[in-house]
Order: C-alpha cells, then structure tokens, then sequence
C-alpha cells in the first residue's frame, strides 16, 4: 500500500470527501446549512485513500462493526485500530492521516470549524486553554447518537428547524470540551435564571420573528451570552429549551391563524418558519394531539 504525498480537504470550500474515498457520501450536508458543522454518511468499499488534512476538526463515527481493525496512520504514527458501531476517532484541524479498511465500512464524517468551540464555550472557560486533542477509537454513544440525530435531521429536510440543530452542536462541544481537551473543562453550576430584562427581550424576539430561522447564536447574543450558558439559562428560567419554547410558540400562533380561517395550512407553515407543511402538521400532532385539519374539524 502506498502513501502518495498529503493533500488538504477543505469542507468549507466544499470540497468533496470522493478525492478520498472509492464512492461519493450517501448524504451530505451543505457547507452553508448549519454554520460551520458538516456532517456526510459514507459507505465505502476498501479504499486507495491518500494521507491528507482538513483545516477542520472531524470525528469519523462507525456506523458498523469491522471483521477486521483499519490500518491508519496518524502524524506518521502507523497504528491497528478495531472498529465496533459507535467508536469514534477525533481528529484535530491539519492533522495528516490515513486509513485503509479490507471490508466495506459504514460511518460519518462530523466535521466544524475550530472557531466553533470557542463560540459555545461559558463565560468562565478560556479559549485559549483549550485544546481538542486526537483520541482513536473509543466507544462513545452520545457522539453516535448526536451523529444519527443530525443525520435523521438532515434526511428530514430540516424537520427540528435551526435551532434544533443548535442544540445537538451545543451538547456536542460541550461534550468534546469535557471528554477529549486538554483543559479541564467544567462549567459553573446554573443557580441563576435569566434577569428578567433579557429574558423578556429575548421572548420578544422570538415573537416578533416566528417567520425566521432562528439560531441560538442570535438569540445568545441578545442576551450577550455564549449560546452554552444562555441555553441553561433560558431552560432554568422558562423550562423549555430554546428550540422547544420556539416551537411551542409556533405552534400557539398555528392554532390562532387556523381558527381565523384567513390562511391554508400550507401558508400558515410558511409565515411560521417552518420548513415544509409536514413539519408543521408533525409538531402539531406531536404537541396538539391531532392534525391541523383535524383540530379544525373538531371546533
């Protein structure tokens, strides 16, 4: 097996993972969709892979368990790693590797930007103490859940919404912060709700923008906090999270506009942010207990 000279994979230049591997990704998200997190699902025969970097951090997720381990190399360190479902390895931003499977493996590739990190840590962490380390082949169940969550988003068509999105970044980072960085990362306990400004402020906003797609790093920032902390605020402060006090909000206003009879459903979806008039008919049901058109006929 031969190792040709390294190349750089740049995801947010949309560069495509198929210069490394046999078969194109199944599924792949748009470099522009989630706000520098990347996520592909792959399954792919023995590959001829070429050792290579990617400006960003990835975390490769088995989806299935190998008959026999990968052979990989990592910053030149040749290595022999067993595989099951739900092992991850973490590879940090530029660091050089390659792999090679004699069987067809299944997994996902879950990348982001460096800066991503930064921006979901509490106001008490500094950035500059830490640092994602590379950790290969560990069994870890949340980051294969949160995996097969935003995957399931991602064949959705966007189901959950921006803010649902949010939320699985923020437990992952949060999650990698703890786990695999050389600081010891431990937030602050929460005693503390939202002062009653802010979270008035924030609530107005979303009100006011039910029509948009809402993102934790906006509504963070009206409350000029890091989307961690302002979501374990604003949870202890209403008992929603902010993507489900969202959605309840829609949802209210859904019922209100059904009962004036101005709008179609389709319409009502649209002017309440929602991707498709099935997302809006799903939440509905899942929340109301019956259908848009059923909770008309029922009035």
């Amino acid at each position: 097996m031969v190792v040709n000279e390294a190349i750089q994979v740049n995801l947010a230049a949309g560069d495509d993972l198929s210069m490394l591997y046999p078969n194109k990704a199944l599924l792949s998200s748009n470099s522009t969709d989630w706000d520098g997190l990347y996520l592909q699902y792959h399954r792919q025969p023995p590959p001829e892979m070429v050792e290579h970097s990617c400006p960003q951090h990835r975390i490769i997720i088995s989806d299935r368990t190998l008959r026999s381990p990968i052979v990989e190399t990592f910053e030149g360190l040749n290595l022999l790693n067993p595989v099951s479902r739900g092992t991850v390895r973490v590879l940090p931003a530029n660091t050089r590797t390659w792999a090679y499977w004699e069987t067809e493996h299944q997994f996902m590739v879950l990348a982001f930007e460096p800066d991503l990190l930064a921006r979901h840590m509490v106001e008490t962490t500094d950035a500059n103490d830490v640092e994602l380390l590379p950790i290969l082949n560990p069994s870890d169940p949340l980051i294969h859940s949160i995996g097969l969550t935003l995957k399931t988003e991602l064949e959705s068509g966007g189901i959950g919404g921006r803010l649902y999105v949010d939320a699985m970044t923020t437990a992952l980072m949060a999650h990698l912060l703890r786990r695999y960085s050389v600081h010891q990362y431990s937030p602050p306990p929460i005693t503390n709700c939202l002062a009653r400004r802010t979270l008035q402020q924030v609530v107005d906003y979303i009100h006011q923008h039910l029509d948009q797609d809402l993102t934790l790093a906006k509504l963070a920032a009206i409350a000029q906090m890091s989307p961690s902390y302002f979501s374990s605020l604003f949870k202890q402060s209403t008992g929603f999270a902010p993507h489900q006090y969202v959605i309840q909000r829609r949802i209210n206003r859904a019922k209100q506009l059904l009962l004036q009879g101005e709008l179609t459903v389709a319409e009502i979806a649209y002017s309440l942010g929602f991707t498709h008039q099935s997302h809006l008919s799903r939440h509905f049901k899942r929340l109301i207990g019956v259908t848009p058109k059923a909770f008309l006929k029922s009035q």
